[in-house]
């Protein structure tokens, strides 16, 4: 594990023109500093950023294909032919199929879903599924968030009679030949996905939750159906998938869920509406975080423990005690996936030291006994400990199964196309991949990763990019620069939260918090007049712990808990939130990052 990385954003800007910014948007000079460090230089940009409108959606028919779907879509509807929506197990797979059950039920569609199980069937359309879904008398075949690799079992449905129609938004598939790269599409009658080449869609970071909201669209335009009527419900489902499938919050992705998070309290959808309650969230308060990491582990939840119909079903439902109890399920559901998580990361992480894989450059972990639905989960842990790509594989049968999560600079998908002769299957992006592999070619395939691997282990090593150096006695009396950051939100992939530096702050005493005390309250020494500045660290207990008993011992660390004097600086990496408390607000630092300060 190496030593994180700080770096001060540049600023393409001079001081004039950001004092000309500041002077034309009403700022401060900080705060038109720090939007010209994000390359946000013209008052209409800022404008779109600050209140970006759904009108800056690009047109669902620029979208290759969608209205040739659209229309198959609309003449089966017609026809009274049975459609399947084949979706996926993901928190993005799940809500796009709803997205489209219920646009197609309230068309009047003779429509089902079918989602794999994670353990029996893996990842994405198979032919076992494909022969079913033909002998029950499915007509029209929907892939959503999967597809695009999917030829042999395109090819079996099309020769069964079937019409199929592909969207998907993963990578589409090449071949590397003498020549250049060979992309590859699978036989059907439709494929939509913003990756292909020859697709003129403006903005391809785009889920398959958004690819099936043009859809919808499309469809209600087709049907003569009133959009405006239903849109929202079906906006806020993709807003969920952008966001739970790390897609960048730039561009209409951005606007999509600026605006979803906005009016969350307007959905009128029960299953959705039962999920906030259940997990004890009010509507009006929800952020990217609530989606990310407490909504989004409960939808996928489903399809990782049991099956994804759990989830499917409670936004399907028009009965809110019913909802109410599948919403109970997620959330219990999703408590097991932890301590699965949690148990799966310890095993791989003691594998790793006992087979002395540490060194690597590509961390490739096969756990037998880890589920493999945790694989992907427990692949981000690993990758994030040891600052590697990191791909996890579980099972004991003769084929195995995994997923891997990688570093910025490494392309993972381009990295298995290198090896696809050694692979059975295997899909994804630049960051994030699934994988199916004989056993008895695993150890080959991690060789093969680590001999292709260009980038050093220093390459590797995760950077901190701090947006702007900023004394935290500044910070902390700057009420409306808070409030600033707090409207640049929603922060995610692509817009992260700005990040701020200080350098020598003298730490006068330490309080820990919380039922485990693992949180941290520092209180430094104001350099601007008598008294205490203060910041809360809710992650960096242990590594902080482990740097004062390296620094002065046992003797140190107690002194700083009872607010002795001690010699200790440190340099921080901080956020900037707005704190909340009996109806009073107060600017709140948290700690992001921290090391011991060094003299020059």
């Amino acid at each position: 594990m190496g030593k994180k990385k700080w770096f001060l954003r540049g600023c393409r800007v001079e001081a004039p023109e950001i004092s000309q910014l500041a002077k034309d948007c009403g700022l401060s000079m900080t705060a038109a500093r720090l939007l010209a460090v994000r390359g946000l230089v013209e008052r209409k940009d800022i404008d779109e950023y600050f209140e970006p409108s759904l009108s800056t959606l690009h047109s669902p028919e620029l979208l290759k294909n969608l209205n040739l779907a659209c229309e198959l879509l609309l003449q089966a509807v017609q026809q009274k032919q049975q459609i399947a929506v084949f979706g996926d197990y993901d928190a993005d797979g799940i809500t796009s199929t709803s997205i489209m059950m219920l646009v197609l039920q309230r068309m009047g569609g003779k429509v089902r879903y079918y989602i794999p199980r994670r353990d029996s069937e893996g990842y994405g359309l198979n032919s076992a599924a494909v022969q079913k879904l033909a002998d029950e008398g499915v007509e029209l075949l929907l892939t959503l968030d999967n597809g695009i690799a999917a030829f042999e079992q395109v090819k079996l449905a099309k020769d069964l009679g079937l019409t199929v129609i592909v969207a998907d938004h993963h990578e589409v598939p090449f071949e590397i030949s003498p020549t250049g790269s060979v992309y590859k599409l699978p036989p059907a009658d439709a494929v939509i996905d913003p990756k292909q080449r020859d697709c003129q869609y403006p903005y391809k970071s785009i889920c398959a939750g958004m690819l099936a909201y043009k859809m919808a669209e499309r469809l209600y335009e087709l049907a003569g159906l009133n959009w405006q009527q239903d849109f929202f419900e079906y906006l806020v489902f993709a807003a969920i998938a952008t966001v739970c499938d790390i897609m960048d919050l730039a561009d209409e992705n951005r606007a999509l869920v600026k605006f979803a998070l906005q009016h969350l309290t307007e959905t009128p959808n029960l299953g959705l509406r039962a999920l906030l309650e259940v997990n004890g969230l009010n509507p009006e308060q929800v952020s990217s975080y609530h989606i990310g990491f407490v909504l989004g582990p409960c939808i996928n939840a489903s399809g990782r423990l049991q099956t994804a119909d759990i989830a499917v079903n409670l936004f399907l439902s028009s009965n809110y005690a019913e909802a109410q109890h599948l919403a109970t399920q997620l959330v219990e559901l999703n408590k097991q996936r932890k301590q699965l998580s949690s148990d799966g990361v310890d095993k791989v992480c003691l594998s790793i030291e006992s087979e002395g894989l540490a060194d690597d450059k590509v961390i490739l972990v096969h756990q037998p006994d880890l589920p493999e639905s945790v694989a992907g989960i427990v692949a981000g842990r690993i990758k994030e400990i040891y600052d590697r790509p990191t791909f996890i594989l579980a099972g004991e049968q003769e084929l195995v199964k995994g997923s891997g999560r990688s570093v910025d600079g490494y392309n993972m998908f381009n990295a298995l196309v290198e090896c696809n002769e050694l692979l059975e299957m295997y899909g994804g992006h630049y960051m994030a991949t699934g994988l199916t592999i004989k056993r008895q070619n695993v150890a080959e395939l991690r060789r093969r990763l680590n001999a292709n691997c260009q980038l050093s282990v220093e390459d590797m090593l995760p950077i901190t990019y701090i947006d702007m150096a900023y004394p935290v006695e500044r910070a902390l009396a700057g009420m409306s620069f808070a409030q600033l950051i707090a409207d640049m939100a929603p922060f995610g992939h692509g817009n992260q939260a700005p990040l701020f530096g200080d350098r020598d702050l003298e730490v006068r005493r330490i309080q820990l918090l919380g039922d485990e005390k693992n949180i941290i309250r520092f209180y430094f020494a104001d350099r601007f007049r008598q008294g205490l500045s203060t910041a809360i660290s809710f992650r960096k207990k242990a590594e902080f712990e482990q740097m004062v008993l390296e620094q002065g011992g046992e003797a140190m660390w107690q002194r700083l808990l009872r607010g002795l004097p001690v010699n200790l600086s440190v340099d921080i990496v901080y956020s900037i939130e707005i704190n909340e408390f009996h109806n009073t607000k107060s600017v709140q630092l948290q700690i992001k990052d921290l090391r011991l300060h060094q003299s020059r």
